[in-house]
């Protein structure tokens, strides 16, 4: 049976022009020509024909690169380089960099527009991924002071996109060293701790996580961050209705605001502190406080008529309730108040005669002729707005009904 040399191993043109006395040999015959073929697998050794590469088979498969029963090689890639222990440091030092100065924050701000909004802003879903992967950077890193902050960070982030119980599980390791370290640094943490609290309305331990807030802005030497946590821990204690220690703090707040010149905090403050001695039974401390707030107001040039309307409407409440008769301080702040609302236009009116109407709701029987009052300012209420003031002001007389 005659040898079959496989078909991967055929036989390919020479390109040699050497001259004929260097010329290359045939590997069976040892014939000399500048015409030989080559092999096309070694590239090495050349034949007359096919025939000569048949006789010489298994000679040259000894000393050819593969055999006919080899598989084509296969070239292994090279592995990457590994970077060095420099390159490796500066790019961490570049990440540690971009979370410090670029990513947290971005992510602060956002939160802090999603906070008064109520709402987590647009594109916030960026934000909380970059926070993810940056907490995945700080631990590898080992950066504590880092990882701490983004931690913070990202609890808070949660916390405003609605998700507490995500805020609470990034949030526990700070707030386990916040425990342990005390300080001023770590009020803030309490703070963000107790607002998932009440957002699961989990009271007792909202409230548990306030105090500790506030034993550690005791240690505070700065009154803007003190004035910060107080309005903070004051403004929960009056979400969650406990109207006789928030009061305290909120007036605080909002003293300590006005001095530093902060008039959206110190209006702010003075508002809600208003609202809860209002709602314990003391319009009398509410008024000083809600005047507070005027004066502030009035002092800034920003101030809308809508907000003025407001603020005197809540004055003239507190003097109705607090001497329960129509005094010359009621009256005049109730001129202020409509006379601020229709420069604002129908439905900020509307609000103020809401806002009289449930006054005089709320003076009963200290007030002869009351309840027929509210009915007025609930009628005119009605009449001016098409809107969420009308609708509450028609609830309110479908009640005097009752």
């Amino acid at each position: 049976m005659p040898l079959i040399v496989d078909p991967r191993f055929a036989l390919t043109s020479s390109d040699d022009d050497t001259d004929a006395e260097d010329a290359p040999r045939c590997f069976n015959c040892e014939t000399t020509s500048n015409h030989l073929l080559l092999c096309s697998t070694c590239r090495k050794v050349r034949f007359c024909n096919a025939a000569c590469q048949r006789a010489s088979w298994r000679a040259h498969a000894v000393v050819c690169a593969r055999d006919a029963t080899s598989r084509p090689r296969v070239e292994v890639p090279r592995p990457p380089r590994m970077p060095t222990a420099r390159e490796r440091a500066a790019a961490a030092a570049t990440a540690r960099e971009r979370v410090a100065r670029e990513v947290l924050p971005n992510a602060r701000d956002a939160c802090a527009v999603g906070e008064r909004r109520g709402r987590a802003p647009d594109g916030f879903d960026a934000i909380v991924d970059a926070l993810e992967d940056a907490i995945v950077f700080a631990i590898e890193d080992e950066d504590e002071g880092l990882t701490n902050a983004v931690r913070v960070t990202l609890a808070r982030a949660y916390l405003v996109d609605g998700r507490p119980d995500e805020c609470a599980h990034y949030l526990a390791p700070a707030l386990e060293r916040a425990r342990r370290e005390g300080g001023a640094e770590s009020a803030m943490t309490h703070v963000l701790a107790a607002r998932a609290h009440k957002v699961k309305n989990e009271k007792e331990m909202c409230r548990k996580e306030l105090t500790a807030a506030l034993e550690c802005a005791s240690e505070n030497t700065d009154e803007g961050e003190q004035c910060a946590t107080l309005l903070e821990c004051g403004t929960i204690l009056h979400d969650i209705g406990d109207w006789e220690r928030c009061a305290p703090l909120l007036s605080t707040a909002g003293e300590a605001a006005e001095r530093l010149g902060r008039n959206a905090d110190a209006t702010r403050a003075y508002n809600r502190a208003g609202s809860a001695l209002l709602s314990s039974g003391r319009p009398d401390y509410a008024s000083r406080c809600w005047l507070r707030e005027l004066k502030v107001m009035e002092t800034d040039a920003a101030t809308l008529p809508a907000a003025l309307a407001q603020t005197h409407g809540n004055v003239a409440t507190a003097f109705l309730l607090a001497s329960g008769s129509e005094s010359d301080s009621f009256n005049l702040h109730k001129q202020f108040a409509l006379g601020k609302a229709r420069e604002a236009g129908a439905e900020e009116e509307a609000r103020v005669w809401l806002q009289l109407g449930s006054a005089y709701k709320l003076a009963g029987e200290a007030l002869d002729d009351a309840l027929s009052r509210a009915r007025e300012c609930f009628e005119k209420a009605k009449e001016l707005s098409n809107a969420r003031a009308g609708d509450v002001a028609s609830r309110a007389l479908e009640m005097l009904t009752i």
